[in-house]
């Protein structure tokens, strides 16, 4: 791909949607702490916990899972947008970039995601030209969407997904977390070190 008078012409960018351009863990911290007061009101008891359902709450794997199942439609419905995403989503459809929403919300955990996902994105005036849902449970499931879909960059928050990406010579961004530190995917903090990686790519 190349600039031609300062425009990038045709170049395909993949974007997750939870910890990428949402609040996700924010919002489920938060639900967390408001239903541990109503379980044993015991709060956080492992501070040191890479991720919310992994031992940060003392919660039974049943009391967990009942909660999870039961509000993450609720959840997913009240996200809101990281600072700079819709900003800088903006300038790469400026320039020329095309955008592809690439979420694992096919997993069984949603009555109708994708129509709900859509609602979302509309109601935060999020641009895209192509939206794609996956399994999130499957590995593989968004580097096979990937090459089908001829991505250039995939933005994830996932070190399984993006190391799945990486071997399949996808260039992959991962957006830091408690719960991928262990990594050496490029690791970008928040939009505007995305968009100054994808548009140095580009110009190489």
């Amino acid at each position: 791909m190349y600039y031609n008078q300062n425009v990038v012409v045709q170049m395909n960018i993949g974007i997750d949607i939870d910890n990428v351009i949402s609040n996700f863990n924010e919002v489920l911290l938060n639900e967390f702490l408001i239903h541990d007061k109503d379980l044993r009101n015991s709060g956080i008891i492992n501070a040191n916990a890479d991720y919310i359902t992994r031992g940060m709450f003392d919660w039974s794997k049943e009391e967990l899972d009942e909660f999870y199942m039961n509000n993450i439609e609720r959840i997913a419905k009240k996200l809101v947008l990281l600072d700079g995403t819709k900003e800088y989503i903006d300038k790469l459809r400026n320039n020329g970039y095309n955008i592809f929403i690439i979420t694992g919300r096919d997993n069984g955990e949603y009555t109708n995601p994708y129509e709900m996902t859509k609602k979302w994105l509309n109601e935060n005036s999020i641009y895209y030209d192509k939206l794609i849902l996956t399994n999130a449970y499957d590995t593989h499931s968004k580097t096979k969407e990937c090459l089908k879909n001829h991505i250039d960059i995939m933005i994830d928050d996932s070190k399984r997904i993006c190391e799945d990406c990486v071997i399949n010579n996808i260039t992959t961004l991962l957006m830091d977390t408690p719960y991928n530190k262990d990594s050496n995917i490029t690791r970008v903090h928040n939009w505007e070190e995305i968009y100054e990686f994808i548009t140095e790519h580009t110009k190489n």
